[in-house]
């Protein structure tokens, strides 16, 4: 990858935008597209369960697309999950593109992308974040972890702590649950907690509340059905002591938050046991919480953070991360 390189970059919005800034700031030439014709939820439905008229819908937005675009010369093509890319989207995008490097990132574990399997032998280069579906795959996959945004950092660490834990994430699976017992901990040790659900529907809310054991209590008004901005985000967890991280059950890898919490220099108390095998895994920084049964350390979380080498810092940011992506 030197400066100059073209890339056709297809992502889910939101995410996306650090990313294509990036890389723009790395001097490469970004052609983005969201990964499906529109986040809707039934798009996404459609999308995810595979339904074969759907099917047909996709394969058409990704025509048009590469209709679009076809006078140029790609150096990459980047695709982030992969979920939504048809296998006939594929084999176009290389017989249109026969000089480009095809990539795919998976940012979600096998079992959250069923099937992903029969679509990496159109792609040059496959990557995850999940370490178990690594090791299961080491002959045809690679392994990097996820990121940290740099130019969303705040200025400097002088923020006033405002919170003692801070949790923002999508409310599903058990979280609620974990969160619930986090929150009651919290009131009775007199620590101060920050707390944000996100839901992509009101119509995800009812499915859960009816699916879902762990809704049972949940009300409609616990969740935001809008995102919250990246930047704001981070001021949250600048103004915290420690941030909460509960992993997808169906996942190894890292969360994003993970990453984030990393390059904000702050503590994390997650329910990851994976992630005392990683380089910055430091017992002062980082508290193993047992999902089954989450104990809140207060004493933890009001002992000093305890900083890392540079070098590890650089090695999980968004840039050094498009570097292993692009190489």
């Amino acid at each position: 990858m030197v400066a100059g390189d073209r890339v056709l970059f297809f992502a889910l919005s939101g995410y996306s935008d650090g990313i294509v800034k990036m890389m723009q700031n790395m001097g490469l030439r970004v052609d983005y597209f969201n990964d499906k014709p529109n986040d809707g939820v039934v798009c996404k439905t459609l999308g995810r369960y595979k339904v074969p008229m759907y099917q047909k819908v996709l394969e058409n937005y990704y025509s048009k697309v590469i209709a679009s675009v076809e006078d140029r010369e790609y150096d990459y093509i980047l695709i982030i999950r992969g979920e939504y890319t048809p296998i006939h989207s594929l084999k176009l995008l290389k017989e249109k593109f026969p000089k480009a490097k095809l990539v795919l990132y998976m940012w979600d574990s096998i079992l959250n992308n069923k099937k992903i399997e029969i679509k990496w032998p159109y792609f040059d280069k496959v990557m995850t974040f999940d370490k178990k579906d690594y090791l299961e795959f080491k002959d045809t996959l690679e392994f990097l972890p996820l990121y940290y945004y740099e130019d969303c950092l705040p200025d400097n660490n002088t923020a006033e702590m405002e919170y003692d834990i801070a949790f923002i994430g999508t409310g599903h699976g058990d979280r609620i649950q974990i969160i619930n017992q986090v929150k009651k901990q919290c009131e009775e040790k007199g620590l101060r907690i920050y707390i944000f659900m996100y839901l992509p529907h009101k119509l995800v809310y009812l499915y859960n509340k009816v699916t879902n054991p762990a809704f049972k209590h949940a009300k409609m008004s616990d969740f935001s059905y809008e995102k919250m901005p990246f930047e704001k985000v981070y001021e949250i967890y600048d103004k915290s002591k420690a941030v909460l991280d509960i992993e997808s059950i169906t996942q190894t890898g890292l969360t994003m938050r993970t990453l984030e919490i990393i390059g904000l220099h702050k503590k994390l108390i997650t329910t990851n046991p994976d992630i005392v095998n990683y380089d910055f895994y430091n017992e002062n920084n980082i508290q193993v919480m047992d999902r089954t049964n989450p104990k809140v350390d207060a004493e933890f979380i009001n002992h000093g953070y305890r900083e890392l080498e540079a070098s590890v810092y650089k090695q999980y940011s968004l840039e050094s991360w498009l570097r292993n992506v692009l190489s």
